[in-house]
């Protein structure tokens, strides 16, 4: 069986069935959830040349039907029936389908699952719809940088390869009048039992487990297919048409960087992680503090880009300022002068092993996660490996291996990498000092390039670099725990307050875990000062200093960060400080001092270039690539900047950057310190003694830091929260048009909200249970996921982006429509409809639901799976402590509050969901936005119907000046 956790109380079973197909079962007897993942080991490489993007398609019509269970969303109706949902994915070498329900249900989903592999339809009726999916998942790819990368970094590798095939697929791949006869013969040639991993996670016992897998999934044939294998290489070694290359390219936002990527051509997927973890460390000597420091980069990230069966690409990526965008040569010296220092020293045993060490800490005490990532992570894992002892990939398992490692190091050289270098500075019409002209166009997202051949000098230059003292290689880590002894107990079933006089000025926290058996701390802290109005300038201050102390607190934090400690600080209109990892005391202690020193040791006097280069430019990129946010984000953003003082238009910020110096940095921090008071929440391994220790030396660091003057007030400025939210007008639909900000836009977004109110509210239900306005707004949720789903993308295909739910937004609750899509016929006008179509038609379904017996039971399904996502248990440690600092940090620390939920659930009928939909989605009292952003090729109305009500905002800010009440109390 696989080798688990220390704190894994799972139990787990490997089995093969006599189809060959093999099965992991994990029985958790305390999820409340459950998930099986089925992986087939064929991806989009196996595209025939002439349908490519046929794999991803196929991944989408499996859903469409099958022979037992013939309903087109009938596997998306289930799901969200039992409180769930489902999904797929497909990349190179494997295709993922999984799901998440109750656990009730976790058998017939497998079956309706199961079914893809044993009696699909890929009926002809759906073809169109789902061709239709791809393209809209296509045609999302135009608004971000990862897919025109990829595909532009694979178009330029070896043709022969599979690799270099475009993966995704659009109508123009697919729109083929054999396309049902060919998806039939790519699912005869690939789709066979001895090609598919299965996951199993439910609440069931092993054997019952078992007994399913062996009763649902003997029926799935195997065709005795073999694995499909690739012997070209995307990247032949020493074919300078494919490596020794420099790509430049224009990115869709507004970034500069560089990406350096080594193939290593070693068979049966190498651990790369001693390599990874050298170049992407951020401590003393690094790479990364060599270049920051000089102004050259502002992040680095050494990761493993692709893998395959026969070889793997690893990269280095760094952010550039301009004074790196106009000097790659110098990085890639740089790089190649840390690659000498590290096989000058050649592979460094002890540090290999510190490696190791680290990893075997954190997969020890690995906390558990969502039985659909993991189940997904599991099945797709166990179609690389062959020993079920490796399934959950497990550190210990690694052996020191010098010659190994030394093969790998030997890849990286300076005759095998390519280097890609991405600005919106390089021009398609001549040369600039940042590179080539860019002549070419990559063939699927259209992303100018140009690709050259690495001077034969440079790369002599590289081979013969000379050591710089300043790169040396990690130090011993001082922050390792060696303290993993559970304390003994003594907490409450509760947070509970500590008084002792160190920290009788602040409200401290406290809460002993004693069910994770976990030896981790979690500790939060809110500081909060004397309110203060809210502005742009304050805003670009707080994201200033948070920049400042990431950078500067890199060199001494990034040891802890490597064994998982983290620590950090959110500056805003309050500041939150939170810390995590092992509950070791020395080193808990060392995190703190060292976190909070730094502060106040921040450099306000660094020369005003590097400034510049490091600090403005990277938060001024931010702001300039809010433009390049896909229309279904801006659409959200518009309807909050409507409603939040806070929120304001990237404009504002992009004039306002360039005044701010780092004095005024500083002062925001000093001013920010005058008075303040301070919540904390300190839970896991911890006795009350040492929360206090924690919590008094936070404070002290923070007390001496500070200016004179400043001081610390116990008080609940929590309680006094005023609400940043602004109500919407009654029985009105406000109305935002906008034009997609970057011109090449091609989709085209709306998102629907309705405003309900604040969460501790009741609002017209004065007589009712606490929280009973936010269980019916849950339930509205839980009622229209897949009616959604099924009207918006499966019926009238406005976009593979279509989706309802509520959610919490500064404590307010709202319901939202989103849809995103590229059909020219329908654009937002269209999408915004369609939104008012649906809710209305769904509203008479509900109504029709109610009358019928059919009707009748799904509602107290539906309450049955509510409550019983209520009264769920956190899975995690994590999980627990977000849960009660979501009550710490809230004005009512109200810690019953499930309880109190469930208690409104069960009162809750039928007809008071229905006097809530009508009253906050269709009445006259309704609060409603339609925020619309319209892509390239869509054209804006302009007119709105007043008869409806609707009201058209030209100038959001102007608009939200005129607002003056706000959610201080509910109506």
């Amino acid at each position: 069986k696989p080798i688990t956790p220390d704190s894994d109380y799972r139990e787990y079973r490997v089995i093969q069935l006599t189809n060959s197909m093999v099965v992991t079962l994990i029985s958790d007897p305390d999820t409340r959830t459950a998930s099986t993942s089925f992986n087939v080991a064929v991806g989009s490489t196996c595209n025939p040349d002439d349908v490519l993007g046929l794999a991803h398609y196929l991944e989408h019509m499996l859903f469409m039907g099958t022979e037992k269970f013939p309903q087109e969303n009938h596997a998306d109706k289930y799901a969200s029936d039992n409180d769930g949902w489902i999904n797929a994915w497909t990349d190179d070498s494997n295709t993922n389908y999984h799901f998440l329900v109750e656990n009730r249900a976790l058998k017939n989903m497998t079956d309706i699952y199961a079914q893809f592999f044993i009696g699909p339809l890929l009926r002809k009726d759906s073809l169109e719809r789902e061709m239709q999916a791809v393209q809209s998942e296509y045609m999302m790819g135009f608004s971000v940088d990862f897919w025109p990368e990829y595909e532009m970094m694979m178009g330029n590798s070896n043709p022969e390869s599979p690799f270099s095939r475009f993966s995704t697929g659009s109508i123009s791949t697919l729109n083929r009048t054999d396309i049902q006869d060919r998806l039939w013969e790519f699912y005869d040639r690939y789709y066979s039992a001895n090609l598919i991993t299965v996951a199993i996670i439910g609440n069931e016992t092993l054997d019952t487990l078992q007994e399913w897998a062996e009763e649902i999934f003997t029926a799935i044939p195997n065709k005795e297919k073999s694995k499909p294998v690739f012997n070209q290489l995307p990247f032949p070694p020493g074919d300078r048409r494919y490596i020794s290359r420099a790509i430049y390219y224009q990115p869709k936002s507004d970034k500069d960087s560089i990406k350096l990527v080594f193939p290593i051509n070693i068979p049966d997927y190498p651990n790369l992680s001693y390599f990874t973890y050298l170049m992407g460390y951020e401590g003393k000597g690094s790479l990364y503090q060599y270049l920051s420091t000089r102004g050259y980069i502002t992040s680095l990230l050494s990761s493993i880009s692709t893998e395959a069966q026969n070889f793997v690409l690893v990269s280095v990526t760094c952010d550039l300022t301009e004074m790196g965008l106009q000097n790659p040569k110098v990085i890639v010296k740089a790089l190649f002068q840390f690659v000498k220092r590290i096989k000058e020293n050649g592979v460094n045993e002890q540090l290999w092993k510190e490696n190791k060490q680290i990893d075997e800490l954190k997969f020890k005490f690995k906390e558990k996660e969502d039985p659909a990532t993991y189940a997904s992570t599991i099945s797709a894992h166990m179609a690389r490996v062959i020993d079920p002892r490796d399934y959950l990939d497990p550190p210990s398992r690694r052996i020191y291996n010098r010659t190994l490692e030394e093969e790998i190091m030997a890849h990286i050289r300076p005759d095998n990498f390519n280097m890609y270098i991405s600005t919106l500075k390089l021009k398609t019409d001549q040369t600039t000092v940042y590179g080539p002209e860019l002549k070419e166009k990559e063939k699927w997202y259209n992303t100018p390039y140009e690709n050259i051949q690495i001077d034969e000098a440079d790369i002599k230059n590289y081979e013969t670099v000379e050591l710089d003292d300043e790169l040396t290689l990690p130090e011993t880590n001082p922050f390792i725990p060696d303290d993993f002894n559970m304390r003994e107990y003594e907490g409450e079933e509760q947070p509970v307050t500590v008084n002792t006089a160190g920290v009788s000025d602040m409200t401290v926290w406290w809460y002993q875990d004693k069910e994770f058996n976990q030896p981790k701390i979690y500790l939060g802290c809110r500081v909060q000062p004397s309110p203060s109005t809210p502005s742009v300038k304050n805003t670009l201050l707080s994201e200033m200093l948070s920049t400042i102390f990431q950078r500067e607190t890199s060199e001494s934090l990034y040891p802890a960060v490597s064994v998982d400690y983290s620590m950090s600080f959110l500056f805003d209109d309050y500041w939150v400080m939170t810390l995590s990892g092992f509950s070791d005391e020395d080193k808990v202690k060392k995190v703190i001092e060292s976190g909070l020193d730094s502060l106040f040791q921040l450099d306000f006097a660094q020369e005003e270039e590097h400034f510049n280069a490091t600090i403005r430019e990277p938060i001024r990129k931010e702001y300039l690539n809010v433009k390049n946010w896909m229309p279904a984000q801006l659409s959200r953003r518009y309807a909050r900047m409507v409603q939040d003082e806070y929120l304001f238009d990237y404009p504002e910020a992009l004039e306002k950057i360039d005044t701010l110096t780092q004095s005024d940095v500083k002062t925001l921090r000093d001013n920010f310190l005058k008075n303040i008071a301070i919540d904390c929440s300190i839970m896991g391994n911890v006795v009350k003694q040492q929360s206090a220790e924690y919590a008094e030396i936070l404070k002290n660091k923070l007390v001496t830091g500070a200016e004179a003057g400043s001081t610390i007030v116990k008080e609940n400025r929590l309680a006094t929260y005023i609400y940043p939210v602004y109500k919407l007008p009654q029985n009105r639909t406000l109305v935002i048009r906008q034009k997609a900000v970057n011109p090449d836009e091609p989709n085209s977004g709306v998102l629907t909200q309705f405003q309900i109110g604040p969460i501790e509210s009741n609002g017209p239900y004065t007589d009712r249970l606490p929280y009973t306005r936010y269980v019916l707004a849950t339930l509205l949720g839980l009622m229209m996921r897949e009616p959604c789903f099924n009207y918006l993308r499966t019926q009238q295909q406005l976009g593979y982006v279509a989706s309802c739910f509520e959610e919490e937004y500064k404590d307010i609750m709202v319901f939202n429509i989103l849809v995103q899509g590229s059909r020219e016929d329908a654009g937002a006008a269209v999408i915004a409809e369609q939104h008012d179509i649906f809710v209305d038609l769904q509203y008479d379904k509900f109504v029709n639901q109610s009358k019928s017996v059919e009707g009748k039971q799904l509602w107290q399904d539906i309450k049955v799976a509510l409550r019983k996502q209520i009264e769920e248990k956190p899975i995690s440690l994590s999980e627990k402590n977000s849960q009660f600092n979501k009550e710490i940090f809230s004005p009512t620390r109200d810690f019953e509050r499930k309880e109190k939920k469930v208690k409104a659930l069960e009162t809750i009928t039928m007809d008071d969901f229905l006097g809530f939909y009508s009253r906050y989605l269709m009445g006259a009292k309704r609060r409603k936005i339609s925020a619309q952003v319209y892509g390239k090729n869509d054209v804006l109305p302009e007119t709105v119907d007043a008869e409806k009500g609707e009201v058209l905002i030209t100038n959001i800010q102007k608009y939200r000046a005129d607002l003056t009440e706000r959610f201080a109390e509910d109506e």
